[in-house]
C-alpha cells in the first residue's frame, strides 16, 4: 500500500463568505458550514469560533478534535464507513490542512454522563504547555443541542451508568463525530489544485530481512472502525489506514489520555516507526486490540489472541499503548506477559495515575514488564490564569468554576496532557 500525504499548511484561519484556501490562509464562511452540517434532530445550530496560539483563549467542553482531510485518489475517502463505503483505504493521495485542527466543543445534553466529560485547550499560559492542541490554529465548532423529540423514549434520556451515560447522550455525540468528519473533509478541500507545501510518501516496502520486526498494538474500547464497532477478536491494519480515518471513539473519557480522532490521523508511534522502517526496524503494522470488559476470561482470550497473532507473523518486538483509565490497565499487562513468554520483545507505553510518592501508579503489574515509557502523572494539578475569552460555555462542568477566571484543575482536564500514544510533552523521571 503506497499513500501519498500533500500537506497545506495552515498559519491563520479567518471567518468570511466563501471558504478558500490561499497562502497559508484558510478562510471560512459560517453560513456555509450551518447547511452542511446542522441536522435540525441532535444540533439545532452551530456556532464558529476561532483560537490561535499565544492568545488569550481557553476552549472548554472539548469533545473531539480532527485534522481536515480529503481523498483525491484511490479507493474509498476519508472517514470510510462515515462519509462514504466502508472500502479499504491507505492507498492513493490524501490532502491534510497541516498545522489546524478542527475542534468540537458543546455542553451536557439529556442524561449524559459529567464524569469524565470535561476537557480544556489553552492557547497561551502556563497551561499551554500541556496540550498539543494550543500550537495549531483552532477551527472551533460549537455544537448546539437540540431538543429531543417526542418520539424519542423516555428511557433513551435516562443514564445508564456514570461513563457512558444516557442512550441519546450517545448518539448525539456519536452525530458530532459525523458532522465534524463531514467538516474536516469539507474544508480539506478548498485547496483545489494548488501547489502542497510539501508530500511524503508512506509505504512499508521491503527492508533488510536482518532487521528486527517490530509491531506496534494498541488497546482499543468501543472505536468505530470502518463505520462500524468491532468484536472481541484483534485485528490488523495497515498504518496508512490510520491517516485516512477509518477509526475514531464515539465517546468522552478523561481528556489527558482520549483518544481524540487526530491523534489517529497523525500518530506519533506510527509516525516513528516509519521513519526508522528500514534503518533499524522492519515495521510490520498495527495490532488493534479490545479491552476486555469486567471480566477476567475476556482480557485474557483477547490477549492471547493478539500475542498468538504476533507470533505467527513472525513479529520480534512490539510496542505497547493502552486506553488509560482502570480496568484497562490489565490488558496491556497481561499482552506483554505473553508476548515475553513467547521471546517477542515488548515496551509499554504508559500515563500514571499517582496521588503520592509512594503510589506506583499502576492498577495491575507483572514482573516481566521491564521496558516502561511513562507519559506523564494525570493526578496533578496545575493553576490556570484568568483568560480574555472562553469558548464552548462558561463554567466548568463538575466543579461549577467560572471558566474565565483564575482556577486550578488536574490536568486530567486538559486534553491530550499525559496522551498514551506520546504526543504530549509530559514524562516520568526516576531520581
Amino acid at each position: 500500500m503506497r499513500l501519498e500525504l500533500a500537506t497545506f499548511q495552515v498559519d491563520r484561519i479567518t471567518l468570511g463568505p466563501g471558504t478558500r484556501y490561499s497562502n497559508g490562509e484558510l478562510r471560512v464562511d459560517p453560513e456555509e458550514v450551518r447547511g452542511l452540517i446542522v441536522d435540525g434532530v441532535y444540533f439545532s445550530d452551530v456556532r464558529l469560533h476561532l483560537a490561535h496560539p499565544g492568545e488569550s483563549v481557553r476552549i472548554i467542553h472539548v469533545l473531539d478534535v480532527m485534522e481536515p482531510r480529503h481523498k483525491v485518489s484511490g479507493p474509498g475517502c476519508v472517514f470510510p464507513g462515515i462519509l462514504g463505503p466502508p472500502v479499504q483505504v491507505g492507498e492513493g493521495r490524501t490532502h491534510r490542512l497541516g498545522g489546524m485542527a478542527v475542534v468540537s466543543v458543546g455542553g451536557a445534553v439529556a442524561g449524559e454522563t459529567y464524569y469524565w466529560r470535561e476537557a480544556i485547550i489553552d492557547m497561551s499560559g502556563p497551561g499551554a504547555p500541556y496540550s498539543p492542541f494550543s500550537q495549531t490554529a483552532n477551527l472551533v465548532v460549537e455544537f448546539i443541542p437540540g431538543e429531543p423529540g417526542p418520539d424519542v423514549p423516555a428511557e433513551d434520556l435516562e443514564m445508564l451508568n456514570s461513563l457512558r451515560g444516557s442512550k441519546y447522550s450517545q448518539d448525539w455525540n456519536v452525530a458530532v463525530r459525523r458532522a465534524q468528519c463531514k467538516l474536516a473533509d469539507y474544508l480539506a478541500q478548498a485547496v483545489g489544485d494548488l501547489t502542497p507545501s510539501r508530500e511524503e510518501v508512506y509505504q512499508l516496502g521491503p527492508v533488510d530481512t536482518g532487521l528486527p520486526k517490530v509491531m506496534y498494538a494498541a488497546e482499543v474500547l468501543g472505536e468505530f472502525l470502518y463505520g462500524a464497532q468491532p468484536g472481541w477478536q484483534p485485528t490488523l491494519l495497515h498504518p496508512n489506514e490510520l491517516m485516512d480515518g477509518v477509526l475514531f471513539r464515539p465517546f468522552n473519557t478523561p481528556a489527558a489520555i482520549r483518544y481524540a480522532t487526530y491523534f489517529f490521523q497523525n500518530h506519533p508511534v506510527v509516525d516513528q516507526m516509519y521513519r526508522r522502517h528500514g534503518k533499524d526496524l522492519d515495521f510490520m503494522g498495527v495490532l488493534l486490540y479490545p479491552c476486555g470488559n469486567d471480566r477476567l476470561e475476556e482480557k485474557e482470550r483477547n490477549t492471547s489472541y493478539a500475542s498468538k497473532l504476533l507470533q505467527m507473523l513472525g513479529v520480534q518486538g512490539v510496542v505497547i499503548t493502552w486506553i488509560g483509565g482502570g480496568h484497562p490497565g490489565m490488558d496491556p499487562m497481561l499482552l506483554f506477559r505473553k508476548c515475553e513468554a513467547l521471546g517477542i520483545k515488548a515496551t509499554l507505553l504508559n500515563p500514571e495515575m499517582a496521588r503520592t510518592p509512594d503510589d506506583t501508579g499502576f492498577v495491575f503489574f507483572v514482573p516481566e514488564a521491564d521496558a516502561i515509557v511513562s507519559t506523564g502523572n494525570y493526578e496533578k494539578e496545575v493553576s490556570l490564569p484568568s483568560v480574555d475569552r472562553v469558548i464552548g460555555g462558561d463554567s466548568l462542568l463538575v466543579s461549577g468554576l467560572d471558566a474565565s477566571r483564575d482556577i486550578t484543575v488536574g490536568i486530567i482536564q486538559i486534553l491530550g496532557s499525559t496522551h498514551t500514544f506520546g504526543a504530549a510533552r509530559l514524562m516520568g523521571v526516576q531520581y
